[in-house]
């Protein structure tokens, strides 16, 4: 089996780590030749709620996109809404928790096409709303990609059963090999 395409699911537990899951997956494509998508999904609640916080030039913007109205689940393809830069407020302490999680996951973005671009690493950026592990592994399936890399953090048994882990999710529903990259990779 050949790498012509590999997936890496980006979410908000990858922040802290975002160096050593680009390094790892630069390892695995760069040799290879292989184009990498950096995949990432915001829950369809945290979505809604930015756009609330957005206000209604943004409900206008995506209307007008959209042609004839805002979809049940708006996705975005490449980069995160550029509504959340000029909405947002240079104080980090005032920003809504949506619009800074919207915000978190687009320098999480950039960090990883920086050090893609860095190593000569072909990529495109796919993002979606919905159900993270679902989206991924639909995004997997519909790009028909090579694998699919994930990060881990460390959880106890019980936090695992409680929250469930979409990295988890992701291992037990993807139909191709994964490549996980657990918390601490990298120090």
């Amino acid at each position: 089996m050949g790498l012509d395409t590999l997936l890496v699911a980006v979410g908000e537990g990858d922040v802290e780590r975002t160096d050593a899951i680009a390094d790892a997956v630069i390892n695995v494509a760069a040799p290879a030749g292989a184009t990498v998508v950096i995949a990432h999904v915001i829950d369809e609640e945290t979505y809604r709620r930015a756009l609330e916080e957005a206000g209604e030039e943004t409900t206008s913007f995506l209307e007008r996109r959209f042609k004839d109205r805002l979809p049940d689940q708006p996705g975005f393809e490449g980069d995160v809404p550029r509504w959340v830069e000029r909405r947002s407020l240079a104080d980090e302490d005032v920003r809504p928790e949506p619009v800074a999680t919207v915000l978190d996951r687009k320098a999480l973005i950039q960090e990883m096409v920086e050090a893609f671009e860095d190593a000569g690493v072909e990529y495109e950026i796919r993002g979606d709303v919905g159900d993270p592990a679902e989206r991924i592994v639909a995004m997997a399936d519909e790009l028909d990609v090579d694998f699919v890399a994930v990060g881990g953090r460390n959880q106890s048994a019980t936090r695992q059963r409680l929250f469930g882990s979409v990295s988890q999710e992701i291992l037990r529903s993807v139909n191709r090999p994964v490549i996980s990259i657990r918390e601490g990779v990298g120090k």
